[in-house]
């Protein structure tokens, strides 16, 4: 019997002995680079299409650095980015670290704790706020005529790096080299917009007119060197790390996501394994949402799904509409009416609890597991147990990563 082995959360591993009959697919995710910092410095060195980064700084450049939610290993970045920076005679307090503010995702962590103390003081780390006063500018209107609005420090800079993470995005399809833009460093008004239930019928390289915004943008702001990063199946690592010309990292990038992160499948299993290792942030329920909805396509109905997670947030407004329904399939029509921040990752989990039976290994009250419609798991011996009586096997690692679909 072939033995797997899932990461999940911020350091766990649970492992158990398959039946070889019983597996009908185990994806294959991305393994984590060893040395992320060096691999960095690396990239930067010698980019895709580009000098390498030093040399298209000046010293007085003052310098944005737009770091996406969620990128793997971003403390090791960011301080392979300064040393670039640094080379190039860049000041560190003219730098500063620039986060999309998010209505659904816990606070980020500190990506700067790997500096040198000396140098950690002085580069600036914000969290952008959408309500402050002045907070925003004008930059241009789009090419459909609306008026787009951007962080004050980005429009002001003399030098924006976007730092990004890889991945598939159920409003866009693919997160994309400036998605952490709009509506991430936008008004209040540009999160009006974006909130919705993504699109479960369209594929990632259909055409979406949010899509079509977000990276017009990019052409906007005349960005053209980038940092895409791939994640891996284990806890907070890179797989893959791009630099340099903005088209070519982000041609390379969606080819490496397809590679890596997208399966298909001939048929549907009876039992999906899903395993949320934490990507940058926190466990949080956009990533079990995603990771769900993805188990969804590829099991039949009626069967199981078991999640491996740490998930310990605190649930949001769509969450608390859908335990105060009937049923799963009932809090459908209130989240769509309601429309709450959270409404994507609740209503994932709503269509994916009618769907099949969910059982959850994490860190939340087991009362707010069942009023979830989902069965709370108490540790690994239970998930473990709860298999010996599964059959049709589909194992999926990192599965908040994961594009799946079943061949027609």
């Amino acid at each position: 019997m072939p033995l797997i082995s899932l990461d999940y959360g911020l350091t766990e591993r649970w492992e158990s002995e398959l039946p070889s009959e019983r597996l009908l697919y185990v994806h294959k995710g991305p393994e984590p680079l060893a040395d992320p910092l060096t691999a960095t410095r690396s990239a930067l060195t010698d980019p895709i299409e580009f000098p390498a980064l030093e040399f298209a700084l000046v010293p007085d450049d003052r310098v944005v650095i737009v770091l996406d939610r969620g990128v793997p290993s971003a403390a090791e970045i960011l301080s392979g980015t300064w040393t670039s920076l640094a080379t190039a005679g860049v000041a560190p307090e003219n730098v500063l670290v620039l986060q999309p503010a998010s209505m659904t995702s816990p606070a980020p962590v500190d990506p700067r704790r790997l500096l040198a103390p000396q140098v950690r003081d002085l580069i600036g780390w914000k969290i952008h706020d959408p309500t402050a006063d002045n907070g925003t500018g004008y930059l241009a209107s789009s090419a459909a005529g609306e008026r787009i609005y951007l962080a004050r420090e980005v429009l002001d800079a003399d030098f924006v790096l976007p730092i990004s993470r890889l991945g598939f995005d159920s409003m866009l399809g693919r997160r994309e080299l400036t998605s952490a833009f709009f509506p991430g460093l936008s008004n209040p008004e540009a999160f009006a917009k974006s909130i919705g239930q993504g699109h479960q019928e369209l594929g990632p390289d259909d055409e979406r007119p949010f899509r079509q915004l977000v990276n017009e943008i990019a052409w906007l702001l005349g960005i053209q060197f980038a940092i895409q990063v791939l994640p891996s199946c284990s806890h907070d690592g890179m797989a893959r790390i791009l630099t340099g010309n903005t088209d070519r990292v982000a041609e390379q990038g969606r080819t490496l996501l397809d590679e890596q992160w997208r399966m298909t499948l001939d048929q549907r299993g009876e039992t999906a394994i899903v395993a949320i290792p934490r990507s940058g942030d926190a466990t949080s329920w956009n990533d079990l949402g995603a990771a769900v909805a993805t188990a969804q396509k590829l099991i039949v109905q009626g069967g199981r799904i078991v999640v491996l997670s740490d998930l310990a947030e605190q649930p949001g407004a769509g969450i608390d509409i859908l335990r105060s329904s009937r049923s799963a399939k009932s809090a459908l029509q209130p989240l769509r009416k309601a429309a709450p921040p959270d409404v994507l990752a609740a209503s994932q989990l709503a269509s994916a609890a009618d769907w099949a039976s969910i059982y959850l290994l994490s860190r939340l009250d087991g009362q707010l597991v069942e009023e979830t419609f989902m069965t709370p798991l108490e540790n690994e011996r239970e998930a473990t147990r709860l298999l010996e009586t599964c059959d049709g096997y589909v194992v999926l690692p990192g599965a908040q990563h994961l594009y799946g679909e079943i061949r027609e």
